[in-house]
């Protein structure tokens, strides 16, 4: 029996919201990414496997952080000394658009039990009997057309496992959208070749794309859209083709129903979200989206009044479509509008019967909008 233990997708650096862990003192989702990656490295000690495949994307940018390569190095550094093989391929994230500055991966490769493949060339490793087949990120189509030409099945292999990051483009597609992903075949079906296992990476969602081709998924969010995605890896048995997936806890992520505000006031506004936020929102990340709003009322809302209700959560991503005569029109979520929609939203403030505001709103917007002359 031959147990694999497949993640990807960790995004070892990844930061964002400029919100600071209280223990660690550095940036709160960089914090998240390394908690995700160490729950792997402990259940890698927990199922002892005798292979682990990475399939791309362990760090967010090809070049990260010392932070991000310490953690990484020194997760790497007991996987090797513990014995336990590790096959990691890279990925579009890590991978350098001008290959003579080099790759992070050069280091990691200097470690015992450490099998890599990053420089956009088809690369097959031999372990513990087993072929491990490994088309890394390629920039160019024309190096990932040569990687896939080049595979070649040894008849003394044991088991033979093919590992690639990318968006599937079999009979269906499974893409990011990142302008840099490539876009890789149906594995078995374009080189004829049958493989125990095709071990996926990119895509941040676990997937069965073939009966024996699976994206693992990602150990943590990278965007709102992944909203509803668990994050984990998969345990997989290269001798009856058995496969495990296995959650990881990650700070939540929810994508509200898009609230209709056709016809309805500010004060209408707040009581519907005041509905919509729950206990367990706390602190988790939370998307909002607000359509049909009318001008009176958008010019009314205030978005500390938003904030306000969702104060528990740890981000509020806020989505507003105003109605129009034409099409929709995005308006950010930002605390302060356009100088004109702010002192739109302060002259309907003011409480002076005798005040012209027809008048003084006309005279401002030509000043601030430079259309004319006071």
């Amino acid at each position: 029996m031959v147990k694999l233990l497949h993640f990807s997708d960790t995004h070892l650096g990844y930061a964002e919201y400029n919100r600071i862990d209280p223990v660690t003192g550095i940036n709160q989702r960089e914090q998240d990414f390394y908690n995700a990656w160490q729950q792997v490295i402990d259940a890698i000690f927990i199922h002892h496997p005798d292979i682990v495949v990475h399939t791309g994307d362990l760090f967010h940018t090809p070049r990260p952080s010392n932070r991000a390569i310490r953690i990484a190095l020194e997760s790497i550094q007991k996987i090797s000394e513990a014995g336990i093989p590790l096959v990691i391929i890279s990925g579009n994230h890590e991978t350098p658009r001008i290959k003579a500055t080099g790759s992070i991966f050069e280091s990691i490769a200097l470690f015992n039990n450490v099998y890599t493949a990053y420089n956009s060339v088809y690369e097959r490793f031999r372990v513990k009997g087993c072929d491990f087949h490994c088309v890394p990120h390629c920039s160019l189509s024309e190096e990932l057309e040569a990687a896939f030409a080049a595979v070649t099945l040894a008849p003394d292999a044991a088991k033979n496992v093919f590992l690639t990051h990318g968006a599937w483009s079999g009979k269906q597609v499974y893409e990011m959208g990142e302008f840099n992903e490539q876009r890789i075949p149906d594995v078995e079906g374009a080189l004829g070749i049958h493989f125990d296992y095709v071990a996926l990476g990119h895509y941040h969602k676990r997937l069965e794309v073939t009966p024996n081709a699976c994206y693992c998924g990602s150990t943590e969010r990278t965007s709102m859209n992944e909203a509803g995605n668990t994050c984990g890896y998969l345990l997989v048995d290269l001798e009856n083709g058995a496969r495990t997936y296995h959650e990881i806890n990650t700070r939540p992520m929810f994508r509200l129903p898009a609230v209709n505000c056709q016809g309805k006031t500010a004060a209408l506004i707040y009581a519907e979200l005041q509905q919509l936020m729950r206990p367990e929102m706390e602190q988790a990340m939370v998307s909002l989206t607000l359509e049909n709003i009318e001008s009176s009322a958008f010019l009314k809302l205030d978005m500390r009044e938003i904030d306000a209700i969702f104060a528990p959560v740890f981000y509020l991503q806020k989505t507003i479509l105003r109605e129009t005569t034409g099409n929709e029109q995005l308006v950010t979520g930002s605390r302060i509008e356009s100088l004109a929609v702010e002192f739109d939203r302060y002259l309907d403030s003011i409480e002076m019967p005798d005040l012209n505001k027809k008048r003084l709103r006309e005279l401002g917007l030509r000043y601030l909008t430079g259309s004319g002359q006071v």
